[in-house]
């Protein structure tokens, strides 16, 4: 605004040097008082133009506004003056005029009372505008903080509500796709995770309890019984510590299931992994079979060649194991149990099928589960502690496999796995 101001000061000063000149030999004091038009014409608001001799003589003189009284100054160079008073500021420009007939100055006063009051009008808009920003900005940045950090008090407060009340308390999902929405649905993923964790250890305490309560009351009862008539009566002492006998080879199985299963459970435990030719670990096991079970007929299917797998021997021998001794468990007319085995494109699919009794259909999705048994007396009988398909189940998994039951009560079950091949 300020160099706007002496653009306009220094062009109408150039003008009218420019006129004089042009006239040279005309330019007298006479010539000057008579063209006065010139300086009407090129005169501003707020300005003063005046023409005087080099003894301060004013010639000619035209003002727009009220000027302050300003002694004559002769100048031999063009200059250009700010001159400041307590409520005023103006321009000073003079040039000298050297002509043939005339020596004197042009001096041109440019009063900034209008710059003042614009400057002063953008200094207060400007100052309201920022006063307006920075209110604005703090309001909104103190919105934006609330709504940014609403997510981390919600989860504090989840957070406590879980230390005062359990694992089930869960954190309020906004809906949102920024970071902290997905922070509170891992959150709550995560207790999902703790929280079922905690209900399968709890469950599988109170499944466990149940399971050694019965075997050692029996354990109990018979020493009771030793204690009191046994010493002396050889027959109640046989009994007894026949019945003890299995009691105890029972629950050293049971011992031996749950750490089976707790083994199998633990997807962190380090276990030695090899490529492994699954027909021959079939063969093996069913030979092994053979020689306990002679009672039953083996019957191998190996429909076209099997490539090898990653997976840990022994796990692969446990697994068919089981599924064998379930199907030799509940087997009791057609005594005859058939393994198959085949390769698609992205698998291996090992079947064990018996011709037993059958899971009837509401049981089928059940027997999976711990210490789950479809008839405990039956099992009793057939030394089943509950956890066979449970430890085949989690083998199975731990190498990304699934496990499937098929079963027809009265016509038997056949039991099929998938373990990938990469």
């Amino acid at each position: 605004m300020l160099k706007r101001e002496e653009t306009i000061v220094h062009r109408t000063l150039s003008e009218i040097t420019t006129f004089y000149k042009e006239k040279d030999n005309r330019l007298t004091e006479n010539y000057i008082e008579k063209n006065d038009d010139l300086l009407k014409k090129l005169n501003d608001k707020n300005q003063l133009i005046r023409v005087y001799d080099k003894k301060g003589k004013i010639i000619v003189s035209d003002k727009n506004g009220d000027f302050p009284t300003l002694e004559p100054v002769s100048a031999s160079i063009k200059t250009v003056d700010h001159i400041k008073s307590e409520d005023n500021e103006t321009i000073v420009a003079r040039s000298p005029i050297n002509s043939s007939n005339f020596k004197g100055t042009i001096e041109i006063v440019r009063e900034l009372t209008s710059y003042n009051k614009m400057m002063g009008h953008l200094f207060m808009l400007m100052t309201s505008f920022g006063t307006a920003a920075i209110l604005l900005s703090a309001l909104s940045g103190y919105v934006l903080a609330r709504q940014f950090l609403k997510p981390i008090r919600d989860l504090a407060f989840a957070m406590k509500k879980i230390k005062k009340n359990g694992f089930q308390e869960r954190m309020a999902i906004s809906g949102g796709r920024d970071e902290l929405s997905d922070l509170s649905n891992l959150f709550n993923e995560m207790m999902d995770e703790i929280e079922h964790s905690f209900k399968q250890q709890k469950q599988f305490i109170e499944d466990a309890s149940h399971e050694l309560r019965t075997p050692i009351s029996i354990l109990e009862g018979h020493v009771s019984l030793l204690n009191r008539w046994g010493k002396k009566d050889e027959a109640i002492l046989e009994e007894s510590l026949a019945a003890s006998l299995q009691e105890l080879s029972r629950l050293k199985k049971l011992v031996v299931d749950l750490l089976e299963l707790t083994r199998a459970e633990n997807t962190r435990m380090i276990t030695q992994i090899e490529k492994v030719d699954i027909e021959l670990v079939i063969r093996q096991v069913i030979k092994n079979f053979e020689v306990l079970r002679d009672d039953f007929e083996f019957f191998l299917d190996i429909k076209g060649p099997l490539e090898a797998i990653w997976i840990s021997p022994e796990h692969l021998q446990q697994i068919l194991i089981i599924l064998v001794d379930n199907s030799i468990k509940y087997s009791h007319i057609d005594k005859k149990i058939l393994v198959s085995a085949q390769q698609d494109s992205n698998s291996i699919c090992l079947a064990v099928k018996d011709n037993g009794i059958g899971i009837p259909p509401e049981h089928v999705s059940k027997v999976f589960n711990r210490f789950y048994r479809i008839d405990k007396a039956r099992s009793r009988e057939s030394g089943g502690t509950g956890l066979g398909l449970s430890i085949a189940k989690r083998l199975v998994e731990k190498y990304n496999g699934h496990i499937f039951i098929d079963s027809q009560e009265g016509s038997g079950t056949i039991v099929t796995i998938y373990l990938p091949i990469k």
